[in-house]
């Protein structure tokens, strides 16, 4: 087990990427099977304070520098898998299937194929923009966070940055909204070749057994709805 999951604080940004990448995935805060966490792995007072120790910013500083994937990516909850780990999970949970195949197998709900059409003619979309194109208005926001969630643990979409909204002058305003891509955008060509050479049983069980070596007391159960397969 890493050095930074005992006991120890992670107060800079560099520090925090190098525990991702020891572990190889991490979920954002408490999770069903009490893996370790960013929330848990920091103070309460380092958190929204704009300073360099706020570790807020960090999740989208990781996944703009490519160091790691961010998104709900654990039982539907944020998290980060490291390069190393992206292609097993990749391959574990698309098992080399295509969208379409899937959403034709009952896999993905009418709402997740309705969001994941959008990025055929748009590279990168915030969540406002997602939800204006999709005709997401107030009253479906229940169905526009799950089929979100439900894109993100099957990997089909992930965080790309941030984008702000932009007035009739195209003038930006507003507070950053998280934007999104698909993963084939995000993780690029080498990531996604590695993920078609894994067996998908394989990577199923690599990581099952890295998630039992660092939480060796979760329930089945909880394991398997934690590792989204």
């Amino acid at each position: 087990m890493p050095n930074n999951c005992e006991g120890q604080k992670v107060t800079e940004y560099v520090d925090f990427v190098s525990v991702v990448e020891d572990i190889g995935f991490m979920p954002f805060s408490n999770n069903c099977i009490e893996f370790i966490n960013l929330s848990e792995l920091t103070t309460p007072e380092q958190w929204h304070t704009d300073l360099p120790s706020d570790p807020w910013p960090w999740r989208i500083q990781i996944e703009q520098d490519h160091k790691a994937a961010y998104g709900k990516l654990f039982d539907k909850k944020p998290g980060f898998i490291s390069l190393k780990w992206y292609p097993k999970f990749l391959a574990a949970r698309r098992k080399g299937y295509s969208f379409s195949e899937l959403y034709s197998e009952g896999l993905f709900s009418h709402y997740a194929k309705q969001i994941y059409t959008l990025f055929e003619e748009h590279e990168i979309l915030a969540a406002h923009e997602i939800k204006a194109l999709g005709g997401f208005t107030k009253d479906l926001n229940t169905k526009f966070e799950s089929a979100m969630g439900e894109l993100q643990m099957g990997m089909f979409i992930t965080v790309n940055g941030t984008k702000r909204k932009v007035n009739h002058k195209g003038e930006a305003y507003g507070w950053p909204s998280t934007a999104y891509s698909t993963v084939e955008t995000w993780a690029g060509d080498k990531l996604m070749e590695e993920a078609e050479r894994i067996k998908p049983q394989d990577a199923m069980d690599e990581i099952v057994q890295r998630i039992t070596e660092i939480a060796p007391h979760a329930k089945t159960a909880r394991l398997k709805r934690f590792a989204g397969f």
